[in-house]
Order: structure tokens, then C-alpha cells, then sequence
């Protein structure tokens, strides 16, 4: 009986080691090459399920030996700062007396989507939250003109903002920036895409100058037929279209992955040429907060969902793609009060992300 008990417990520490050694690389994977390695670097997508996979060794091991619990919390331990930031626990805070406070909002609108009929009174929803929303600056991406939304329209909405900026990629998406405080100087940062950019402004805020810079950084390209494929392997999964399919995806992902290496390196290299004491990155990374991206761009700043964000912070929004590929970065002097991802509305494929600074 003895035997069989060792060898019982024996097999769970290998299986645990394994999850454990599978949970460390997708924690560990914001610093793997996606151009060296496109696979390997989209390990980070899949640290919540080896998460949970090392959390119930941690019931199994209290329910068999509870010395072995001590394994996954090493794990677990090893992997700290990668929970912290996958699963921030930050909290509102108060703000000092007589300080300034900034609105700052970042959000893709998806083509200033028209959302479902009835959400709003005639007007197009997008801009009746921009114009409702009170932020001080906006940084928008896929603002296009078009069909849902005029020139006229968005000039009529956003009123409020006296000072913008609209640039145009070579693919047509407009990455937009809506603005109290004037805006003294626009940029486009240099790297290749055909569809996506990334545009540093200078804007005069009463005696300060912050720099702020809008990125919009290279589409996962899932089509409609992707997304199908995505939706069939978690409505019925076997083992013939898991493991075909999600092969199929990954290296789309993996793709998409090594072209946007080379693009946060490009932003990250501004970030470092034109570093002020106030300065905020901000847009859609099309990567998770485990991402070799997100890592780049935000070394030395305060990713301020983290700071005073709870939870997830999922900010895209359909086909069951739970990710929070939306970010706000700060520099340290900035405090952040307040950071949330705004699920009040659903117009686009994105909620939009707003954070209180005082400076």
C-alpha cells in the first residue's frame, strides 16, 4: 500500500512540476523574441489556464499531503509580478488637495462603430460617450469618417475639444487625439506596417509639457472565418479540430506577433529619445499584458491599470477573445488615482480605458 501511495504521489509532483515548468514560460514569455521565437512568444496567452491548472494542484496536494502544497506556491512565487499584472488588485485613491487632475481616455473605435439600434436617441454612441465621457485628452484609433459618423458629426460631438490632431495610415485606419490643452506638435513614428501606426504629440497642459503617444500597433487579422473556427473548438471541442485548428491559429497569432516585435521596439526607441518628466503611451497593443510588446513599451512607466485597476480588465469585447489589449502608460511622476476598463458601452469591439491623474 505504501508502494502505491509514493508512486501515487510521486506521479502528482511530476505532473505538478510540468504545469508548474508550462506556467513559468507563458509568465516568463514577455521576454522571448517574437521575432526569434513567434511561438513560443505567444505563451502568454495561455498563463490563465496553466494558472488555474497550478492553483487545483494546490487543492489536491491539501487534500493528500499538505506538505505538498509548498510546490505550486513555489510556482506561484517565481511568477509574482506576472499575476500581479495579468490580475492587478489596485484600488481608488484619494487625491491631494489643491493637486491637478487629468482625464485621460484611450479607446479603438472600431470605425466610430454605430453599435445596436436604439442604444442611443439618434445620435451615434460612440461620440455621445466621447462627448459625455469629461476626459481632458482622447487618443482614438480606427476613427474613420464614414458611414456611421461624419465629419460634420464628430465636429458637432466633440466640440468641447478645441484642439485635435487626425492622422492617416497607409491603409486608411486615422488614429485621432481630442484635446482641452493645445497640442503643439504631432509626429508619426517610423516602422513598417501597411495598416497600423503609432503618433507622439506634444501638448501644452498650463505650464507643463507632456508628451503623449498613440499607438495602434499591428491587427491579429482573424477573419470571420477564423473567429468560426475559434467559437467551434470551445462549443465542441474534440481532439481532431483542437489540435488541427489551434495550430492553424496560433501560427496567425505567432505572425501577427513577430511583425509587431519590431514595432513596439520602434515605439519603445521614441519613448527613450523624447522621455519627459510627464508623459503617457497609450492604445491598442493587440497584445495581452504578457506580451513581449507591452513589456517594451512600458519599461520604466506605471502601466496604471495595474496601479488602480482590479481584475482581468478584459477590453475586447466579442467572439470570446477575453483580453485586455488596451493599455494606458504613465510616466512616475504621475499619480494614478483612478484607472477602468468602461463596459457601459458596447458599440465597438472594444471598451474604452480611462484613468484620473493628479500631477
Amino acid at each position: 500500500m505504501k508502494i502505491v501511495k509514493h508512486f501515487i504521489l510521486t506521479i502528482l509532483a511530476l505532473s505538478n512540476g510540468l504545469i508548474g515548468i508550462a506556467f513559468l514560460v507563458c509568465a516568463y514569455s514577455p521576454y522571448i523574441s517574437p521575432v526569434e521565437h513567434p511561438v513560443g512568444a505567444c505563451a502568454g496567452l495561455f498563463f490563465p489556464i496553466f494558472m488555474c491548472l497550478n492553483l487545483a494542484f494546490c487543492f489536491v496536494w491539501l487534500c493528500l499531503k499538505p506538505w505538498g502544497v509548498c510546490l505550486p506556491l513555489l510556482f506561484f512565487a517565481a511568477a509574482w509580478n506576472s499575476l500581479r499584472i495579468y490580475f492587478p488588485v489596485g484600488s481608488i485613491k484619494e487625491g491631494t488637495p489643491g493637486a491637478k487632475n487629468l482625464k485621460f481616455l484611450t479607446y479603438n473605435t472600431q470605425g466610430i462603430a454605430a453599435g445596436e439600434k436604439g442604444e442611443t436617441d439618434g445620435e451615434n454612441p460612440v461620440l455621445a460617450y466621447l462627448r459625455k465621457s469629461g476626459a481632458d485628452i482622447i487618443c482614438l484609433q480606427e476613427f474613420m469618417p464614414g458611414a456611421h459618423a461624419s465629419k460634420a458629426q464628430i465636429k458637432e460631438a466633440l466640440a468641447a475639444y478645441p484642439y485635435s490632431k487626425t492622422t492617416r495610415t497607409e491603409g486608411g485606419d486615422i488614429l485621432a487625439c481630442y484635446s482641452r490643452y493645445p497640442i503643439l506638435s504631432e509626429e508619426r513614428i517610423a516602422y513598417a506596417s501597411q495598416f497600423n501606426g503609432s503618433v507622439m504629440y506634444r501638448l501644452k497642459v498650463d505650464e507643463d509639457t507632456i508628451v503623449v503617444i498613440n499607438n495602434h500597433l499591428e491587427s491579429n487579422k482573424l477573419d470571420s472565418y477564423d473567429k468560426k473556427v475559434y467559437n467551434d473548438i470551445l462549443k465542441s471541442p474534440t481532439e481532431g479540430n483542437v489540435k488541427s485548428e489551434s495550430k492553424y491559429l496560433l501560427r496567425k497569432l505567432a505572425d501577427a506577433g513577430a511583425l509587431r516585435g519590431p514595432q513596439a521596439d520602434s515605439v519603445a526607441q521614441a519613448i527613450r529619445r523624447n522621455r519627459s518628466r510627464y508623459m503617457l503611451v497609450c492604445g491598442d497593443f493587440n497584445d495581452s499584458p504578457l506580451s513581449y510588446a507591452h513589456r517594451v513599451i512600458g519599461e520604466g512607466l506605471c502601466d496604471v491599470f495595474v496601479e488602480a485597476g482590479a481584475g482581468p480588465g478584459f477590453t475586447y469585447n466579442q467572439n470570446h477573445f477575453y483580453f485586455r489589449i488596451d493599455h494606458i502608460f504613465a510616466t512616475p511622476a504621475f499619480r494614478v488615482l483612478e484607472c477602468k476598463v468602461d463596459r457601459s458601452i458596447r458599440a465597438s469591439d472594444h471598451y474604452p480605458v480611462w484613468c484620473i491623474l493628479e500631477r
